[in-house]
């Protein structure tokens, strides 16, 4: 389970990130429309906005955004529609700062920040603004000092602050058309994935927590069936990790066991978001190991609101949404370490 303070200091999953740079890029006011919201959602993620799951996509990244305090969902039921999972009319930002016009006199600005003069910026914004200025034109006929580097390598570089550009890429200046990681020759560097090969077939199991991934490595490894490769997903570090998936050949199916609770539910969601644009197969629940865990006594956990529950049970097979909102709703929670080896030794099905 992810504690509020690793919550806190967890980065946005990358496309949450995206889409909030996209929605910040259009907020000119504290109150944003459904109308900004959806525009916002088509220039950040066009494939994932015209998917067949578009809804639940934006549905699960606009609850990550507002995690971290980036926007407010209403909280009247009366401003979200009808549809499953529900969808806010409007989204609020809050402290939005007053914009003013950057004079084109003030600043020189590179030719990669063109954009800049025809845009409404902070103060903050324009300072960030010419520390970038300041590195494109330093390193303009300098192709040793682009070459490609970690986004907090770069960002130490360019601004002594390993972390300032974790907080940027999520703001208005990384929006569509504006900053992209590929002009400051710098990438997000996923943390690693730890795996295990068992077997010769095509699927990986991905479990949430180190106990349960050893249980389940062990019991697997003398029948794997169709389990080529067990993974640790390590909580929040799964949604960015799952890129690594890429690498390992013959991979055709990911499925995943975690916490029954909001975040537990949560994480494969959001890592199946990033997973779909680096080509990989959508996450789908272990649904017999859940099975096994739903038979167990809940423990106490976070109340969770009946519309964010009905979001987060949407990933989970149609079989236990009922079963994991009813748990949700009552401030129940279900961690996996309840399956645990010597049940998972003796239950037939589960495998």
């Amino acid at each position: 389970m992810t504690s509020p303070a690793d919550q806190a200091e967890a980065p946005l999953s990358p496309a949450a990130a995206q889409l909030s740079a996209a929605l910040q890029a259009r907020a000119d006011r504290v109150t944003v429309s459904r109308a900004t919201l959806i525009a916002a959602f088509h220039a950040a993620l066009p494939g994932a906005a015209n998917g067949e799951k578009a809804r639940s996509t934006l549905a699960t990244l606009l609850y990550e955004i507002a995690e971290h305090g980036i926007i407010g969902l209403p909280t009247s039921r009366a401003k979200w529609d009808a549809g499953r999972p529900a969808l806010p009319e409007q989204v609020r930002i809050p402290s939005a700062p007053p914009v003013r016009s950057s004079p084109r006199q003030q600043v020189s600005w590179r030719p990669e920040l063109d954009w800049a003069y025809k845009t409404r910026l902070t103060a903050s914004q324009t300072q960030d603004l010419r520390a970038f200025n300041r590195w494109f034109r330093d390193t303009h006929s300098r192709p040793d000092r682009r070459a490609a580097l970690p986004l907090r390598e770069r960002s130490y570089e360019i601004f002594r602050n390993e972390k300032r550009l974790d907080m940027l890429i999520t703001g208005a200046l990384f929006a569509p058309g504006r900053l992209t990681l590929e002009q400051l020759a710098t990438y997000r560097e996923p943390p690693p994935l730890a795996h295990r090969r068992l077997g010769n077939g095509d699927t990986m199991l991905v479990v949430e927590n180190s106990d349960t991934y050893a249980t389940l490595r062990d019991l697997l490894k003398p029948a794997p069936g169709r389990i080529r490769y067990i993974a640790f997903g390590s909580g929040r570090a799964f949604e960015a990790s799952v890129e690594h998936i890429t690498e390992l050949p013959d991979i055709h199916r990911i499925v995943y066991y975690g916490d029954l609770d909001a975040e537990g539910i949560a994480i494969p969601a959001r890592a199946s978001i990033n997973g779909a644009q680096h080509g990989l197969p959508a996450i789908e629940p272990a649904a017999a190991l859940y099975r096994l865990l739903l038979a167990h006594e809940p423990t106490a956990g976070d109340n969770i609101a009946s519309e964010r529950a009905h979001s987060l049970t949407a990933w989970l097979p149609e079989e236990h949404r009922l079963a994991a909102h009813a748990l949700l709703t009552k401030g129940q929670r279900l961690a996996q370490e309840a399956t645990n080896r010597n049940e998972l030794s003796i239950a037939p099905d589960w495998r």
